[in-house]
């Protein structure tokens, strides 16, 4: 059943009078568990009709019309994800520091937001009710956590007492016509090497080949995940469109380093992937990527762009990435942007409207070394004005970690305070080191990180990075 927090908003309040502690129980008949039943049950052209309980026992059922259902999900308390039972030796949530908020500290392992988010799941909670309700619903695509297909190697990984076949879970997933986007966290001393090169080909094997002139499937930035607490609107044409044939398979895998904190007390000793292994990937990918295009038609492994950075390593083409399917994992990213900004910039210029602000960026010690090799042949034109790059170190981590997204507020201040007090500088930090709540990992506000010092400090955009520039005059 779904919780009310609210009533519904003018004039389908009417509807019912709202008492806190009230619950959606039933839609048509059918019993409801969470949001996304309300909208895979909801009829398109009939009235649909909602039991309600109040917390006094006291039945109701009001009668909407489907078309209102987006307009009252405001007033469904947020779902509840369910929690992970693994253990896994590499776990970055087990390596945070003390004293941060407690949504920090959760550790999520629960298919609906695999399906709304692309959160990872590794499938050892999904049981037989949750293996039908992902197939019935055809709640695709989802996103797993594989680390390894070795049965013992992958039961020592997650730190699990349950040995089970991750690929034959898969298998059923596949043949029901979902699709699935892996990942593996490499560990060095793990699942590397030998262990790598088996999960590669189980995973491949529940590849689907697409045809000639066909998309290997739609690109994770259209379509997939990234929607926005309870705003589900995309939902409903997503559930609409059932009828059509399903098309299930391991559509990617993503290899992504170990990240090691300096807050690791207590757990496993893990290497990190150091440069020459960085280098022996890159090599055994494009094996298997020249491999996956003749059989598949797509490149189908990728590896996060920390791998071609640490080993000194040109990216490989955009084409390299299909359709960029695995983005939210830094995969491809900076291949994405630096062509992204380049081709903005070449319309800028035709239209006589080029940036004119020179900026100074702050971000991690990677995306730093990412903006000096990679973007700045794009934005150092002569018709540009300059743009200086700052690498933060992260002592809230420890400087092992340096991605922009995992950098706090009070890491960005010090390296802040740091630049001289002239010329007043428009400083530009990434996005992604601010939540939805407008608060960075240790619970700084942007106004908190620039109180008392000259610059003005603003968010960036990725993809919109030019037009973002270009307003600032």
């Amino acid at each position: 059943m779904i919780t009310l927090i609210r009533a519904f908003p003018q004039p389908l309040d009417a509807l019912y009078d709202w008492q806190p502690g009230d619950h959606i129980t039933h839609l048509d008949g059918r019993p409801i568990e969470d949001i996304l039943d309300l909208y895979y049950y909801s009829p398109e052209t009939q009235v649909t009709t909602l039991d309600i309980q109040r917390r006094t026992g006291e039945a109701l059922r009001i009668e909407m019309d489907p078309a209102d259902i987006d307009t009252v999900t405001g007033c469904f308390a947020p779902m509840e994800f369910k929690t992970c039972a693994a253990d896994c030796v590499f776990c970055f949530i087990d390596q945070n520091p003390k004293g941060m908020r407690d949504s920090i500290y959760v550790k999520d392992e629960d298919y609906r937001f695999s399906f709304l988010y692309g959160n990872y799941i590794t499938l050892t909670s999904l049981g037989k009710k949750g293996m039908q309700r992902i197939i019935d619903q055809r709640l695709s695509p989802l996103y797993v956590s594989v680390h390894a297909t070795d049965i013992d190697v992958r039961t020592r990984m997650l730190g699990i007492k349950r040995k089970f076949d991750v690929v034959e879970k898969l298998r059923q997933l596949c043949e029901a016509g979902i699709e699935i986007h892996t990942q593996v966290v490499l560990c060095p001393g793990w699942n590397e090497g030998a262990i790598l090169a088996k999960t590669f080909r189980d995973l491949v094997a529940l590849g689907v080949p697409v045809t000639a002139g066909e998309e290997a499937f739609t690109a994770v930035c259209e379509r997939g995940h990234g929607y926005d607490g309870q705003d589900l609107p995309e939902y409903a044409e997503v559930v609409a469109d059932l009828d059509a044939e399903p098309r299930g398979g391991v559509k990617s895998l993503a290899i992504v380093p170990v990240g090691l904190s300096a807050h690791r007390e207590g757990l496993t000793k893990l290497d990190p992937v150091r440069p020459e292994l960085a280098a022996e990937v890159i090599a055994q990918v494009a094996d298997w990527q020249a491999e996956a295009r003749k059989e598949l038609g797509f490149s189908f492994v990728y590896l996060s762009d920390e791998f071609y950075l640490m080993a000194e390593q040109p990216f490989p083409d955009a084409a390299t990435y299909d359709g960029f399917w695995q983005i939210d994992n830094a995969i491809g990213l900076t291949a994405r942007l630096r062509d992204t900004w380049a081709e903005a910039l070449d319309w800028a210029a035709e239209e006589g409207s080029l940036p004119v602000a020179p900026l100074t960026v702050l971000t991690g010690q990677l995306a730093a070394k990412a903006w000096r090799r990679e973007f700045a042949p794009v934005l150092s034109r002569p018709d540009l004005p300059p743009v200086e790059v700052v690498g933060v170190d992260n002592r809230f981590y420890g400087n092992s970690v340096t991605v922009a997204g995992l950098l706090s507020g009070a890491d960005l201040r010090r390296t802040l305070l740091t630049l001289p007090a002239a010329p007043i500088r428009q400083v530009v930090l990434s996005p992604r080191v601010i939540n939805s709540d407008g608060v960075t990992l240790d619970g700084m506000t942007l106004e908190d990180i620039g109180r008392d010092q000259p610059h003005r400090l603003i968010l960036g955009e990725e993809d919109g990075f030019v037009d973002f520039w270009q307003e600032l005059g």
